[in-house]
Order: C-alpha cells, then sequence, then structure tokens
C-alpha cells in the first residue's frame, strides 16, 4: 500500500529547509527494486488549509484501482445537463467506504482532517510509485503533497523553497486555490516561481537554457467554484473554466501583463479546472471520509479531472530538455534543496513594506505606552499592590491601549490589523506576567527592610536578659545600661508590631505571615554577613571597641545622674 514520506522539513530553528535523508533512503531502496525507470511527479500545492491532502488521497483511490483493475470500462456518467445525479465510480468505491486519510489512525493515505487544521509539512511523497504508460512506455509516477503556503510559522523565504522546489522537481504542478483565480494569487505564485528559476539557474551551474521553458505544466484547480449552470453540459462549463484562465494569465488580455507574460515564459502548458464544493459535511472536523457524503456534482467534476491528469495530461518529467529517473531524482533532489538554500527571494512590493513598517511602529508604540503607565502605577506602590488591585490596572490599562489601537493608522485588511493586535496582546500578556511576579516579590517583602532594625532590637533584647542574670543585680553600670537598652528595644518592636498588624488589616493573616518570613530569611541572611566581619575583626579591636561603648555608656549615664542632682539642688 504504502506510506506518505516527508523528503524536505523545515529546520525552524535555522530557518531553513532540509532534505529527510532517512526518507530519501527509503525512496531509493523502493526505486532499486522496481529499476530504472523514468518518472513522472504529480504535486498539489496552495494555501494551507485548502483541502490538498483531501485530493490527493482521491488520486490515490484512482492509481490504486486502476493499478489492480486496468482502466475502466464503467459507462460514462449521464450528461450533466440531463439533471440526473452522477453515480459513485467504481474507482471511488473499490477501496471501501470511507477515504484514506480521514483520522490520524490510518496510515494507507495523505493525512488530512476537517476544519481548521493543518497537517501537512514540508514535501510528502507517496512511498510506492504507480506504474503508468507515457506514450506507450512505463513511468513511475510519484504524488506529492506540499505543506501551504505561509502556514504556522513559516516565513515567506520558506513557502518560496517549498513550492519553489515544488515546481523544479514536478511534471505536473497542480495549484489548488479557492473560489476564483486572483490577481494576488498568481502574482505570488510567480514570486515563487522567480524564486524557483533562480535557485534552478544557480543549480545548473548558470548555463544559459536557451529557449526551454524551465517547468513544465501548471493547472489552476479552482476549488468551490459556484458558476456554472444547472443546465450546462461538461463542455460548456469547460469552455467557461477557459475563459476564467484567459483573464488572468493571457497577456492579451489582463491589463497589467507583466505577470501573465512572466507565467507563459516560465511554463510549458497552463491549464484551468473548476470544481463544485464537496458538500458541507466535508467540512466538519467529525467528518469520518464516507464517500457517499461527497455531493454528486463534485463526483462528476473531480471523475472528468483525475481522468484528464492521470491518462491525456501524464508527462515525464524533465529538467531543461533532461528526463529524470528514478536514479537521478534523489540526487536531483539534494541538488536543488541546496541551491534553494543559497538563494534570495526577491524584493517584497512596497505595499508590503509599508504594511509591515506600520505593523512593527503600531507594535512598539503601544507596548511602550503600556510600559510607560504601568510602571507610573506601580511606582506610587513600591511596596505592592493587592492582587485583585494589581489585575483592575491591568484590565484598565490593556482597555486604553486597545481603545488607542482601533483609532490607530495601520496598513494592510482587517485580518492583518487583527493579527496585528493579537501579537500586541500576546506581548501585553507577557509584559503583565512580568510585572505580576515583580509585584509578588514586593509585596513579600514589605517587611524585608525592617530586618537590620528587627536584628538590633533582638540583639538588644539578649543582652538586656544576659545582663539581668550576670550582673544587674550587683553592679550599678549593668543595670543603668539595662534601662537604656530597653528604652531602645521596646520602641522597635513597638514599631514593626505596628506595620505587622496593618498588614495583616490589609492582606490578611497568610498574608502578612509570608511577609515575616521573608523579613527572618533577611535577617539570617544579615547574621551571616555580620558574623563575618565579626570574624575578621582582631580580638584586641573587640575589646577596644567594648571598652569605649562601656565607656561612652558610663558618661552617659553619669551626665544623667548630675543633671538629677542639680534640680535637686534647686
Amino acid at each position: 500500500m504504502g506510506k506518505p514520506l516527508q523528503l524536505v522539513t523545515l529546520n525552524m530553528q535555522e530557518k531553513k529547509v532540509e532534505v529527510n535523508e532517512e526518507a530519501l533512503d527509503h525512496l531509493k531502496k523502493i526505486f532499486n527494486r522496481i529499476g530504472t525507470q523514468k518518472v513522472a511527479i504529480v504535486s498539489v500545492m496552495g494555501a494551507f488549509r485548502g483541502g490538498k491532502s483531501f485530493l490527493l488521497d482521491l488520486f490515490l483511490r484512482f492509481l490504486r484501482y486502476e493499478e489492480a483493475n486496468g482502466p475502466s470500462t464503467e459507462e460514462p456518467p449521464p450528461e450533466r445537463a440531463d439533471g440526473q445525479p452522477c453515480p459513485l465510480p467504481a474507482w471511488m468505491t473499490h477501496a471501501g467506504a470511507q477515504i484514506e486519510g480521514h483520522s490520524n489512525e490510518t496510515v494507507d493515505g495523505f493525512r488530512f482532517k476537517g476544519g481548521m487544521d493543518a497537517c501537512t509539512e514540508g514535501n510528502w511523497v507517496w512511498s510506492e510509485p504507480f506504474i503508468r504508460m507515457v506514450n506507450g512506455k512505463p513511468v513511475a509516477l510519484l504524488l506529492m503533497d506540499t505543506q501551504g503556503a505561509w502556514g504556522g510559522e513559516m516565513t515567506k523565504e520558506q513557502s518560496a523553497t517549498i513550492f519553489g522546489l515544488t515546481a523544479v522537481i514536478s511534471s505536473k504542478q497542480i495549484y489548488n486555490i479557492n473560489m476564483q483565480i486572483q490577481q494576488d494569487k498568481v502574482e505570488n505564485l510567480a514570486y515563487f516561481m522567480n524564486f524557483a528559476q533562480d535557485a534552478l539557474r544557480k543549480a545548473r551551474d548558470d548555463k544559459d537554457p536557451g529557449n526551454v521553458k524551465p517547468f513544465q505544466t501548471l493547472d489552476f484547480l479552482v476549488r468551490d467554484w459556484a458558476n456554472f449552470e444547472d443546465e450546462w453540459t461538461m463542455e460548456e462549463c469547460k469552455t467557461q473554466m477557459a475563459d476564467h484562465l484567459r483573464r488572468h494569465v493571457d497577456p492579451k488580455t489582463v491589463v497589467e501583463n507583466s505577470t501573465a507574460e512572466t507565467m507563459q515564459n516560465m511554463f510549458e502548458n497552463i491549464g484551468c479546472f473548476c470544481m463544485p464544493h464537496p458538500g458541507r459535511k466535508i467540512q466538519n472536523s467529525k467528518w469520518n471520509g464516507n464517500v457517499k457524503d461527497i455531493e454528486p456534482d463534485f463526483i462528476r467534476f473531480i471523475d472528468e479531472y483525475v481522468r484528464e491528469v492521470f491518462t491525456t495530461g501524464l508527462e515525464v518529467k524533465t529538467l531543461l530538455g533532461e528526463e529524470l529517473t528514478t536514479f537521478t531524482l534523489p540526487h536531483v533532489l539534494r541538488d536543488f534543496v541546496k541551491s534553494f538554500q543559497d538563494s534570495a527571494p526577491v524584493a517584497m512590493s512596497f505595499v508590503e513594506a509599508m504594511t509591515n513598517a506600520t505593523v512593527l511602529m503600531a507594535k512598539e508604540k503601544f507596548l511602550k505606552s503600556y510600559t510607560k503607565k504601568f510602571d507610573d502605577e506601580t511606582s506610587k506602590h513600591p511596596r505592592g499592590v493587592d492582587k485583585a488591585e494589581f489585575e483592575k490596572i491591568h484590565r484598565s490599562i490593556s482597555g486604553d491601549i486597545q481603545s488607542q489601537f482601533k483609532s490607530a493608522t495601520i496598513l494592510g485588511s482587517d485580518s492583518a490589523r487583527d493579527d496585528t493586535w493579537k501579537d500586541i496582546a500576546d506581548q501585553i500578556d507577557s509584559l503583565y506576567k512580568r510585572y505580576a511576579e515583580e509585584n509578588s516579590r514586593r509585596l513579600e517583602q514589605a517587611l524585608v527592610v525592617f530586618a537590620n532594625l528587627a536584628i538590633l532590637g533582638c540583639a538588644l533584647f539578649a543582652l538586656d536578659r544576659i545582663s539581668d542574670w550576670a550582673c544587674d543585680w550587683w553592679l550599678q553600670t549593668c543595670k543603668d545600661l539595662s534601662s537604656l537598652m530597653l528604652l531602645a528595644y521596646l520602641p522597635i518592636f513597638v514599631y514593626i508590631s505596628y506595620f505587622v498588624w496593618k498588614l495583616v488589616q490589609e492582606r490578611g493573616k497568610m498574608e502578612a505571615a509570608a511577609c515575616g518570613a521573608e523579613m527572618w530569611k533577611e535577617m539570617v541572611r544579615l547574621m551571616g554577613v555580620y558574623g563575618e566581619l565579626v570574624k575578621k575583626l582582631q580580638a584586641s579591636d573587640l575589646v577596644n571597641f567594648g571598652k569605649r561603648a562601656i565607656g561612652a555608656v558610663q558618661a552617659l549615664v553619669s551626665s544623667a545622674s548630675k543633671k538629677g542632682e542639680s534640680k535637686k539642688d534647686k
């Protein structure tokens, strides 16, 4: 049955595209088994979440059926204009009722999901080639799935690399787009193709290719087309497809025809096929892949398209006139990945540059405004703010910033503005978390400033207790000293107790206890610092310091006694 192989991966850390050597070695073993064959590669590319993998799973069903049973001999479906629904063809039901790849558990198809999940990353191929006859000769056909442009964290350069690489190695490149061909879609494709052409030139050592066009066939596959009339035949629908293509890629009809001329000079063939919507059930993220849920009109058109792609429109892959084989493909893939890494993409447009500039300036302006306002608020509360009040400040400032943003000038679409605000909001949330952590530290350290004072009070209290036991009962100086220490540490304890009481009233017992614990940690740290200082002092220094301190106290006590006796005499 085979399996999907991711041949090309994105290295997001180094912002570059790389070959998956393990997957490429697996593919080489399969090539060795089937022998040297010419190669055809049909790839599907387009914007992310566009249903590319779903389309490739339908391709797999068609190819597996014809490989097992040969070309279909079924009667053609009733003409569309007759109004009869198109029955399910045998190739769509032969492998079962559910399409491969509809869930994470299935491994026999390109994985896709309904809803908004983007599943494909890099470039994938189906590991088992299908042997098809092209001009009477066997050809090994590979199906390729391509990561959507601008999906997830991809840069424009990475999108250009993925798309350009797909163009270089594909014999038929299907550009999967929604609703209609638009000029920006053509310009984006031209951007990628210019990038690919430059990489192709470097890979070929700057050789002049002459009049050979660098790429083969491009199909614009327009999904969810809503312009077919019910009474039209298939031929009338195809006439409308051709008219739609001509309006966008024919230099004679396109007003700004430089891009159209570029596309015509790059591809040997450019076609267009439009398909109606497959049905609302398909969009549901819980869709189980049942083929009976697909709309009959979509079935009619997909049946017509797969026969065009794989029967009448299949080509051998050529590079500047040389046919690619199973032997040369792995080497060519490595060379082109390297050349894409060395290539620089073309410059962005003026509008895009201005859009990026206004977005960057808006981000810088509003983040600075948020930081300044929050700094102003927090500076008013050096010991922290209650958590509820802190969150209220954040909401108020964020609301002001959002109001200012709505009136700001930012070039680009509404989605670009929305993405810009989302980015600003995410960064504001990160800043808020940082401020909240700082506020928590301030709250916890509300009593830390009293650590030195608390150490002094505890030391005086301890000395007073020692004095009571050692010398107060026989030495007047000790008794006087104890009185002075009492007059010192008692106000210290009262002062600190007042702030603790205030803290309990404002924040509760738990917060006060946490602050007390932080103060105790600081006291322990400071006592360690003071202990180290004491160790560095000489013993004689300590004795002299003690004598001077006792002398100062005795002088103070003596002075106080003389003043008392003088007042008594008067």
